[in-house]
């Protein structure tokens, strides 16, 4: 799939069910890195298990300005990868955690929800697992949430 439609008719039945992975982006370099060169990394101690969603939504902090405490952005994880931050990274080499694996998602084009999800009360979010079917009906993050296992969650 090269992007997302949001027209008639989408998701179609297969993809209603399909994983979606909700990750925090919590600074607008993390959030340029997804939109501009399609990729977007974990730490390897940090990561949900299992890590097999066919998409990532971004939840987007008090950093990001006007655009904070939403859901605003899918992509397709198109593949994973495991790589030492500084490889991702490379005008950093002295960060403190430069020699640490990370799982990078490479990711297909950012597209914007039609409806960004808010966090009515505010949420402290790692990860979601949820599907996209959820994704696109929830009006509220906390609608995310479901029977899926979920991690780093709290009121």
């Amino acid at each position: 799939m090269a992007e997302l439609s949001w027209g008639d008719g989408w998701p179609g039945n297969d993809e209603a069910d399909s994983a979606v992975l909700v990750a925090v982006v919590n600074n607008v370099e993390d959030l340029r890195r997804a939109r501009e060169e399609h990729w977007y990394r974990i730490p390897l101690r940090h990561a949900p298990r299992p890590l097999a969603a066919r998409y990532v939504a971004f939840y987007l902090t008090a950093a990001l300005g006007p655009e904070r405490w939403h859901v605003r952005y899918l992509a397709e994880v198109r593949r994973y990868e495991l790589r030492r931050r500084v490889e991702l990274i490379p005008s950093e080499p002295f960060h403190p955690r430069s020699q640490e694996l990370y799982v990078c998602l490479r990711l297909g084009p950012l597209e914007e929800l039609p409806r960004p999800i808010p966090a009515r009360r505010l949420r402290r979010v790692t990860f979601i697992n949820t599907t996209l079917s959820r994704l696109l009906a929830a009006e509220d993050v906390r609608e995310l949430f479901g029977r899926a296992a979920t991690r780093g969650a709290a009121a």
